[in-house]
């Protein structure tokens, strides 16, 4: 005895035998007990009157059934007064009544959107989740709508194991970086984003409107996304969008509301004195210290500052030129400009519904979000939607449908946004002299810039039109599909600068910057063509699927970029209205996909699943003889749960499924015209015949190993649910091989003149897993349901170079047996204490310059190699007292979601974070003085070697801020060295090719790992007897939190995620905290 394939509305299905059903009109096997039985006939139909395939129907409380045939009709013979089950996956189960006299019934089998969610969307197509025998997941619409998202990306992050999102800054539309289940090679690459079939940029998730969506689903391995072939090395995510459905015509509006703020921003001192005197010292310790050094008189005005701000000025005549302005300011520019509130709004609008022959969907939205920078010019972030989905059904053959949306995205911003000028404004400066100008200071020129120095405004827009047709033909066992979109998009940047006024004195204000317009153009056209057939057949035991098909896309690329000096008017600038020097770049690329690909799948008893795919794909990036290539895999899936021997559990253990599967995969993100030598124009550096001339430089070498990177996947799986489908649990462990990963070629000699050339030459080995539990419950409360949910996702991976040319290992390339990620550095073992310490070990070879003195409080390292000097090797075989420190790759990716609902209320909590990173931090915000003396005053900096006191003549001079910070007192336990500005100074290089503080070493490697609330929300729903008086099916009320706390070490100096793209050093667009109210209105 087992279960009937699929989930009635209870979960659980009668225990009944499938092996004796048979398909339409056979009678089942009866018992030999005599009972007066009928014949009864009759066809199941869905909410659209289409016939079922495959529906089972049975007799309750026993083994008696059949399977409807491709018609949806079935015969039985029960029981006079028997009742019938009939049941269908995504449809409500249903039972009928046998009447006296009625032998014939047509049942219309209700959907049913909680098993619905069982089906998940696979390419060319959709499966039951309980026969996918790959790694595929999926969020539905239910998991999205809760939260107030303006941003697809930021609703997925932490949803899914191993789709890995990381923001690399919070500026309004800036794209997440995507990746699935790591970095599958050194040459990087993102994720193949469909929506609704179509190849989409990743960036078209922030311009998707959330609540169009239906549902999305991920392809993680090489069984499930080699369908797609070339374009899918790295993983396939699938969107699509919402179709019409029900009897009746369906409204909604959703809007929210959001304050937001940054949630972490640099801790610096506002104290000018403090400022001023640490820098004093900082530049006093080097050989350097002229023009930086603060006069005694200045430290004196700043020492009033500090101590008496009210009655002493911030800005005055120099007394050394009293025709020019001098500044003391007391303030952290950078929480005075950053630290600021900021508006955003979302509103988005649906209409649908479906007849016998048309569904439809409309929508629109609109989302307007206010800029950092917003309250001192114009910065703003637009975006407008809409969407219309069409299909109809003129004969029960065809169906013929169109799926148009148009998306308009601005954003306006000034043409100066450097926002590191207000990370590292110095707290002495001002920004306005007392007469309003804008002030003489580094502070003041950057504000002049943003304010009065010109605009940028760039508009996106894009059209995409997709045709499609659906022949069902021999009664729906062969279903023909054809589809045929065009996408249109265009990007025009109008940028500008213009000059801006600078007051040098009160009667000395000049005129600065630069005077020019430009206009970039660019354009794309993006075309798909795909033919592809579905071929379906239940025959007692067994189910076969097929699909083949026929793909071919083609895109263009273009940009005309135009600019010109010396705008007439400052109030009209364009390039029409310039009179200076003028410049016309352009560019073009294109390439083109076509490919031939097929699914076979099998499933035998319920219980076996053997699924094939593959697809033979050409591209146009590589030479014509390598341009073709083949990518098969195969998967095989047990249902263990539908064994005899497994019976005895099934009411624990509802579910347990064993998956396997293998596949290869090409990768062709690669430049267009890699393969091909060419030529490169440009302007020379030398005036011949009074003006610079036109250059043009050698071709560079192709390498004829020029063609696919190779991907290939081997992948395990466990599919369990226990308790009534309550618990459930999927586990999946792999490992990704990428064979052939382009990169430099074998060194050349240097009299050819020419860099290697790129070829097939490296591979990389990554293994992971990863973890996904969800739990369903409730109970009555105060006589109510109450509903509760919770899902924890955990995933790791790590990957390894396992082909490459260096043989010598050296650690400036990548080398066989590195792991990415690898942080090389020094073992920190304190400072250095005395004369006879430093005597004893030489460390001349890291000064930075080569001219900074090693003197008491500088840093100290382990000797590895015992040679009495810490030097930097060149090899992993000889790294000198260089070691593996750390590593910068994430480890252990984790997301926590917590949900309730009960009388109409309903709240949510999702936590998300990284288990295990290591950072090593190279800028001011970090480093303060000790990187140059240009910017600093962090107060984690303050912690600094100080070998004695102050005297009490030298405190005398101090502010009473200084005193209570500590900074006269000795300080020999400190954390950071000695202060000597340039000792950790990056200009100098990056990891081991660094200088002092900027080597990575241990002392200041620090924990990247955080844990973050990403979101709280409360909601409540106004009970239906009351909104239907009005017209309201449903409404909606809630309020949210976005980042509203963390836990990271790194919080100290910079937000957890500002550090993601390690060359930003923390110096992004400032991550915000965000506080929400918003609706939900369905009439």
């Amino acid at each position: 005895m087992k279960s009937v394939a699929g989930k009635g509305t209870q979960g659980m299905m009668p225990m009944v035998d499938k092996s004796m059903y048979r398909v339409g009109d056979g009678t089942a096997s009866i018992p030999s007990t005599k009972v007066n039985r009928v014949q009864v006939t009759g066809t199941v139909m869905d909410s659209n009157n289409e016939p079922l395939v495959g529906a089972t129907v049975y007799e309750k409380n026993t083994a008696t059934g059949v399977i409807t045939d491709v018609n949806g009709w079935f015969k039985i013979a029960v029981p006079e007064k028997a009742r019938l089950v009939v049941n269908y996956i995504g449809y409500k189960e249903t039972e009928v009544e046998i009447k006296n006299g009625v032998f014939a019934y047509t049942i219309q089998l209700p959907e049913d959107n909680q098993t619905l969610k069982d089906v998940v969307v696979v390419g060319y197509g959709s499966q039951k989740k309980i026969n996918l025998s790959g790694a595929v997941d999926q969020v539905n619409a239910d998991d999205l709508s809760k939260r107030p998202i303006s941003d697809v990306s930021k609703g997925l992050q932490g949803m899914i194991p191993n789709l890995n999102i990381d923001f690399t800054s919070g500026e309004p539309g800036k794209a997440a970086t995507v990746n699935i289940r790591g970095e599958a090679s050194i040459n990087g690459g993102s994720p193949l984003l469909l929506i609704d079939g179509v190849p989409s940029d990743m960036s078209e998730m922030n311009n998707l409107l959330p609540e169009d969506i239906e549902s999305i689903s991920v392809l993680k391995d090489a069984a499930s996304a080699a369908i797609y072939g070339a374009r899918a090395a790295f993983g396939v995510i699938l969107i699509t969008t919402k179709k019409g459905s029900g009897d009746r015509i369906k409204v909604s509006y959703n809007n929210h509301l959001t304050w937001k703020r940054p949630s972490q921003l640099t801790n610096k001192t506002s104290d000018p004195f403090i400022y001023l005197k640490m820098k004093n010292i900082a530049v006093l310790n080097t050989p350097w210290s002229s023009g930086h050094v603060t006069s005694d008189e200045r430290l004196e005005w700043a020492r009033q500052r500090s101590d008496d701000p009210d009655n002493t000025p911030s800005v005055r005549l120099d007394p050394l030129d009293n025709t020019q302005w001098d500044y003391m300011g007391n303030t952290d520019w950078t929480h005075a400009f950053l630290d600021r509130s900021m508006f955003s709004q979302s509103h988005s609008f649906s209409l649908s519904g479906a007849t016998e022959r048309t569904n439809f969907y409309v929508s629109a939205g609109y989302d307007s979000e206010d800029g950092v920078l917003s309250k001192l010019a114009q910065d703003s972030y637009d975006r407008y939607n809409t969407r219309v989905k069409v299909n109809y059904r003129p004969w029960q053959w065809l169906t013929v449908g169109n799926n148009s949306s148009l998306e308009v995205v601005k954003r306006n911003k000034p043409s100066y946004y450097n926002l590191s000028d207000l990370y590292d404004a110095e707290p002495w400066q001002m920004d306005v002299n007392t007469d309003g100008t804008w002030a003489n200071t580094e502070l003041g020129q950057a504000l002049a810039q943003i304010v009065d120095g010109g605009k940028e405004k760039d508009e996106f827009d894009k059209f995409q039109t997709t045709f499609s047709a659906q022949m069902d033909l021999f009664k729906k066992a062969f279903i023909l599909n054809s589809n045929f979109t065009v996408a249109k998009s265009w990007d025009k940047d109008e940028w500008y600068e213009t000059p801006y006024k600078i007051g040098y004195g009160p009667e000395d204000i000049r005129t600065l910057g630069t005077s020019l317009a430009q206009i970039a153009n660019e354009n794309t056209l993006y075309t798909i063509f795909d033919l592809y057939g579905t071929f379906n057949k239940s025959f007692n035991k067994h189910y076969t699927n097929a699909i083949l098909g026929f793909n071919q896309e083609y895109y263009r690329w273009d940009n005309i970029t135009s600019q010109r000096y010396d705008l007439i008017s400052s109030e009209l600038p364009s390039i029409g209205l310039a009179s200076g020097d003028q410049y016309v770049s352009a560019k073009y690329k294109d390439w083109a996909i076509r490919g031939l690909y097929f699914r076979a799948n099998y499933i035998y008893d319920d219980k076996y699943i053997v699924e094939i795919n593959g697809r033979y794909d050409g591209t146009s990036r590589f030479p014509k003889k390598k341009r073709f290539g083949f990518f098969p895999s195969a998967s095989l899936g047990w249902r263990v749960d539908q064994e005899k021997f497994f019976q005895p559990l099934v009411k624990v253990i509802n579910g347990l499924k064993l998956r396997a599967s293998y596949g290869s995969l090409g990768n062709q993100q690669v430049s267009e015209y890699g393969y091909i030598p060419y030529l490169s124009s440009q302007t020379g550096s030398y005036i011949i015949d009074g003006k610079l001339q036109q250059t043009v430089t050698s071709p560079n070498i192709v390498s004829p190993n020029y063609t696919w990177e190779k991907v290939n996947t081997l992948n395990f799986g466990v599919d369990l649910s226990m308790f009534n489908n309550r618990l459930t649990t999927t586990f999946d462990i792999y490992r990704r091989d990428t064979k052939g990963m382009l990169t430099l070629g074998k060194d050349l000699p240097g009299v050819l003149g020419a860099s290697e050339p790129m070829e097939n030459a490296a591979d990389m080995r990554t293994k992971g897993w990863e973890l996904s539990i969800g739990y369903n419950g409730d109970f009555k409360l105060s006589g109510k349901p109450f509903s509760w949910h919770a899902k924890f996702v955990l995933s790791d991976n790590t990957s390894e170079i396992t082909k490459f040319d260096n043989p010598n290992k050296n650690l400036s390339q990548y080398y066989v047996g590195m792991k990415l990620g690898e942080i090389w550095g020094l073992q920190s073992d304190g400072l250095f204490k005395s004369k006879e310490e430093i005597a004893q070990l030489d460390e001349s070879q890291i000064i930075p310059w080569g001219a900074l003195t090693i003197v008491e409080g500088w840093p100290k390292y382990k000797d590895l190699d015992g040679d009495h000097k810490i030097t930097k090797g060149t090899t992993v075989d000889k790294p000198g007292d260089l070691s593996i420190i750390g590593n910068s790759s994430p480890r252990y990716r984790y997301g926590l979601n917590l949900g309730a609902e009960w009388n109409g209320w309903d709240v949510s909590c999702f936590v998300q974070g990284i288990g295990k990173r290591d950072y090593y931090p190279i800028s001011y915000l970090y480093w303060s003085f000790f990187q140059q003396p240009y910017a600093g005053g962090q107060v984690h900096t303050f912690d600094y070697y100080r070998e004695s006191a102050e005297s009490s003549e030298e405190q005398a001079k101090d502010s009473k801020s200084w005193i209570a910070a500590g900074l006269a007192n000795q300080n020999l336990n400190s954390k950071y060295p000695v202060l000597q500005c340039w000792l950790a100074d990056k200009n100098l290089g990056s990891g081991i090719h660094a200088m002092g503080c900027a080597i990575p070493q241990t002392g200041y490697l620090l924990n990247g790992a955080y844990l973050r609330m990403k979101n709280i929300t409360i909601g409540y729903t106004l009970p239906s007897a009351l909104t239907q008086k009005i017209g309201i099916s449903r409404l909606r009320v809630y309020v949210s939190g976005d980042n509203l706390f963390e836990f990271s070490e790194l919080k100290k100096y910079f937000d957890p995620e500002a550090v993601t793209q390690n060359d930003s050093y923390g110096y992004v667009y400032p991550f915000n905290r965000q506080y929400t109210v918003g609706l939900n209105i369905t009439f």
